[in-house]
């Protein structure tokens, strides 16, 4: 199955691909990543990190992830006490027949090894049905759930996930296996108990053979074994001097023929899920056009002369200490600058004064720190406000990108207040980032067109 990251990528290209509305604009930030180190699946990955950058989708596949692991947890603890209920009710008389508890511990267990091996043998393999395809029984009119359960039935849908979905049925055959030797160890030293066989077919000389065949493995991992002359004995009688063998035979198949060939079996399901995880589908539209953006050489040709002077380029993401200020007056919301572009900036409060915007300008020149700026977007881009954008973008070393802010219930007139920053900081060269809901918005509109 995917990995955590892997999982929040691909949930970002499933609710893209469905022109979702992120708490971040995905345009600025694949842009920003142009130029990051790392391969292109890293890159991806720290992109739709940056892209959630409220982490609702990763908290949205946490919780999925939490609660496959408590109904596994709760599946575990649920086959453990049933095998070991089922044990103590099968050895509830004090004289038994040791075929048939042996067939009563061991029968199923090994005839469905026997047919996972032949099902794990097998060619192809595609999980289908209720219980494996999540989108099936766990339901969800949100968006963002039912990308989630789209996720979930794809990764299914793959050959490879025989060995995830062998990993938990092994996991609870060994619970339950483990439940039924912890019953028969509890009981075996609490209680007497004499063993015996019958047979109306099979001779004394068949039964001899086949324990000893049986016992082999068991007593060569030093489990005491009845000998011939005990399995002749206990022929329909219940001889307390064999009773230590038997019960060592019963121990010993449980173990031997048991636990460690499922726990083989769940060890080579976990090696081999291991060899086949799940990558990332580089080769889908989605991934190649973004892969090609940050291939691709842009070359700036500017024949145009500027009247202002020039300011650092756009922000680059490394190490640089980043700072954010808000301008003019405080904004409502006290987080706006949290996870923009996927970095964490430090609060320098509020320039609204020209005795702040100089005390900010004398840091930065003592700092090479980034710069965020917020603006309100609904304010009209007077010479006052750019002024002091463009000399706090001039004492950035590092660089600085203005951020637009808007309320969330504003939308009369946006367009024309953001056409006005667009111009005026276009023609000084400032970078800028549009509200993150208006800018996917106005994109989805254009590519519906």
């Amino acid at each position: 199955m995917l990995n955590p990251p892997r999982q929040l990528t691909e949930l970002v290209r499933l609710l893209q691909e469905r022109n979702h509305i992120f708490s971040a604009d995905p345009q600025p930030i694949t842009e920003a990543l142009r130029h990051a180190d790392g391969n292109i699946e890293t890159k991806l990955n720290r992109r739709a990190e940056m892209i959630d950058s409220d982490h609702k989708l990763q908290d949205s596949l946490a919780r999925i992830r939490s609660l496959f692991a408590w109904l596994l947890l709760a599946a575990t603890l649920f086959w453990l006490i049933s095998g070991f209920a089922g044990t103590v009710t099968l050895m509830q008389q004090s004289g038994l027949n040791f075929f048939f508890v042996l067939a009563g511990v061991l029968g199923l267990h090994t005839l469905m090894l026997l047919a996972w091996i032949i099902t794990a043998c097998l060619p192809r393999y595609k999980a289908g049905g209720f219980f494996s395809n999540p989108a099936f029984w766990i339901r969800g009119k949100d968006p963002v759930n039912q990308a989630i359960m789209r996720l979930y039935s794809d990764e299914l849908a793959k050959p490879a996930t025989r060995w995830a979905l062998g990993l938990t049925v092994h996991r609870l055959w060994l619970a339950t296996l483990i439940g039924m030797l912890a019953a028969a160890v509890l009981l075996l030293s609490v209680r007497q108990y004499t063993f015996n066989w019958e047979s109306t077919l099979l001779s004394d000389a068949t039964f001899v053979q086949a324990v000893h065949i049986l016992s082999w493995l068991p007593a060569k991992l030093g489990f005491p074994v009845p000998d011939a002359d005990a399995v002749l004995i206990s022929r329909l009688n219940n001889d307390i001097a064999t009773s230590r063998q038997w019960g060592g035979l019963l121990i010993g198949s449980l173990i031997c023929y048991g636990l460690l060939p499922r726990f083989a079996a769940w060890l080579v399901c976990k090696i081999l899920s291991r060899r086949t995880r799940s990558t990332l589908p580089l080769d889908k539209p989605y991934y190649r056009q973004i892969i090609q953006q940050w291939q691709r050489r842009v070359v700036d040709a500017d024949t145009q002369s500027e009247t202002v002077t020039a300011v650092t380029p756009k922000i680059k993401l490394d190490d640089t200490p980043k700072w954010a200020v808000m301008l003019d007056a405080e904004w409502p919301e006290k987080s706006w600058f949290k996870h923009i572009l996927g970095q964490d900036w430090l609060d320098k409060g509020t320039a609204d004064s020209r005795d702040t915007v100089a005390a900010l300008k004398a840091e930065l020149q003592q700092e090479p720190a980034q710069l965020l700026i917020g603006v309100r977007a609904r304010s009209v881009p007077d010479r006052g406000i750019l002024r002091q954008i463009t000399a706090l973008a001039e004492a950035a070393q590092g660089g600085a990108v203005v951020q637009l802010l808007v309320e969330k219930d504003f939308s009369d007139g946006l367009n024309d207040y953001l056409s006005q920053w667009h111009t005026a900081l276009g023609e000084r060269g400032l970078p800028w980032l549009d509200p993150a809901r208006v800018s996917q918005q106005a994109r989805l509109g254009k590519e519906a067109v």
